[in-house]
């Protein structure tokens, strides 16, 4: 599967926790060197979900935790969180090798 140089450092930046495109926008532009949207970050990240590569979630405030959705309710939802899934990390692990 080859990824898009966003897609790339987006699925990078979810590694390790909970990411929105507000939390990794600024940082992935600086990387990239050229101005990034948070809409392109979200849009890399529904990409991603839709692939398979990330789980999307949305935190529940009434018992403090995240709780996973489907790609198709990310896209209607604003708030929408990712964090890297079993087949993002194997992808992850190919590109490195």
């Amino acid at each position: 599967m080859s990824l898009s140089a966003i897609e790339d450092e987006v699925l990078g930046r979810c590694a390790d926790d909970y990411e929105a495109p507000h939390t990794v926008a600024s940082d992935i532009a600086r990387d990239l060197g050229r101005p990034i949207s948070e809409a392109e970050v979200r849009e890399a990240f529904l990409s991603l979900a839709l692939a398979g590569l990330v789980q999307a979630y949305v935190f529940e405030a009434s018992s403090s935790r995240y709780v996973p959705i489907s790609a198709t309710e990310a896209a209607r939802r604003e708030a929408a969180w990712f964090m890297i899934n079993t087949a993002g990390r194997k992808l992850c692990e190919n590109e490195a090798s």
